[in-house]
């Protein structure tokens, strides 16, 4: 377990988390009922973590990759193992299908993203507006206490 969490950058208990999910398939154990992980775990422990990290998904967004991952390893294993034009058609048939409904789960998060993008910036745009009408407020009062002869600060008194 300690080399797939050095490689894999999770925790132990992330590991098995996903493990109990079905994300990762149950590995093999050694007789003292250590888990055993093959490259393939390995790298599905790697691409779990990538859809959750880098892009955000949630769970159940993972699963359904990862399932739709796995359909079209089958659909391409069967393709290159038929020479029929008309298999190998339907074959494609399906992987357009596949491909099209990850990139579909991918659109739906980039335009969430987008949302919250925009509304962080209309935030953002608010405080440096706000920002700007102080330093107006501070800049015309400094300028009044320079008329005035040394007048008091904004918000305090002549006595301090």
């Amino acid at each position: 377990m300690e080399e797939v969490v050095r490689r894999t950058g999770l925790t132990p208990r992330a590991i098995r988390y996903y493990e109990e999910l079905g994300l990762v398939r149950p590995c093999e154990r050694t007789a003292g009922g250590f888990r055993l992980f093959t490259d393939a775990d390995i790298a599905q422990l790697l691409r779990i973590n990538e859809l959750q990290t880098l892009l955000g998904f949630s769970l159940a967004e993972i699963k359904q990759t990862l399932r739709v991952d796995a359909m079209r390893a089958e659909v391409r294993e069967a393709y290159f193992g038929t020479t029929d034009p008309a298999v190998r058609q339907e074959l494609l048939d399906q992987a357009l299908g596949l491909v099209q409904s990850q990139i579909q789960i991918i659109d739906e998060r980039m335009e969430r993203l987008t949302r919250l993008r925009e509304e962080q910036m209309e935030r953002l745009n608010r405080i440096r507006a706000r920002r700007a009408e102080l330093a107006a407020e501070l800049a015309t009062a400094r300028q009044g206490a320079r008329i005035d002869g040394g007048g008091p600060a904004p918000g305090g008194t002549r006595d301090g």
